[in-house]
């Protein structure tokens, strides 16, 4: 490749086109990207052959790669946790007064660990069952009933709703829902902040638990946009 040119206008929208298999995403994958990188930071995977970078690169503060990879192999990523917003829910559920007298800390809302989270599935929501002759199934935890916590945890609430209740709300539900009780805790703006972009990125209709594994590429490419947006 000759020069790649990177003068353009900071709040235009640059397109790179070309029929199917012309090399529009190694372009951008295997060349601009680490490159640009290498420039900005230092350091890159080495970037494909080329002459150079020109323009000015100088007024490009940093470079993300938002790609369609799913934003995480385990059923317990899921848009919440991904835009750092779980982290605020649960600060939220340790705060209220059941919490207190029972001493629950913020990773008692965590079912990535233990503590709060469902025994029996591991805070999956299910089991797995493996069959000898027959394809692996997944049935729904009978000790949770597929909410991942213990019973006593989902004593805890906020506004009426227990952490389960939480990650079934849609993204467009959520907001409506924390909006409305906004000036309740001090982590409810905080809240709205990180799980907005979401929203404006298309993806009101995804639970904020939703599982990474039913996402499809698209959905997890503007998750992935939605958390650098919160940045």
């Amino acid at each position: 490749l000759k020069n790649i040119d990177v003068s353009f206008p900071l709040n235009m929208l640059t397109v790179v086109t070309g029929v199917s298999g012309s090399g529009k995403t190694t372009l951008v994958k295997r060349i601009l990207h680490p490159a640009l990188r290498r420039e900005l930071e230092g350091f890159s995977e080495r970037p494909g052959e080329h002459h150079g970078l020109t323009g000015d690169i100088g007024r490009i503060m940093a470079v993300e790669l938002v790609d369609q990879n799913p934003i995480g192999r385990s059923s317990r990523s899921n848009p919440v946790t991904y835009v750092k917003a779980y982290d605020d829910i649960r600060q939220l559920l340790s705060e209220q007064e059941t919490s207190r007298v029972r001493g629950y800390k913020p990773a008692f809302f965590s079912f990535n660990v233990d503590g709060g989270r469902c025994e029996v599935c591991q805070g999956e929501g299910e089991v797995h069952i493996e069959m000898q002759f027959m394809a692996d199934i997944n049935l729904r935890c009978e000790a949770c009933h597929g909410k991942r916590f213990k019973e006593e945890i989902l004593d805890v609430k906020f506004q009426g709703l227990d952490v389960a209740q939480i990650l079934d709300l849609t993204v467009d539900e959520a907001m409506d829902f924390f909006r409305r009780h906004i000036g309740a805790h001090k982590a409810v703006k905080h809240i709205i902040e990180k799980i907005q972009p979401l929203q404006e990125t298309g993806l009101g209709y995804v639970k904020l638990g939703q599982s990474s594994t039913t996402l499809s590429g698209g959905e997890a490419q503007r998750i992935k946009l939605a958390s650098f947006l919160t940045k």
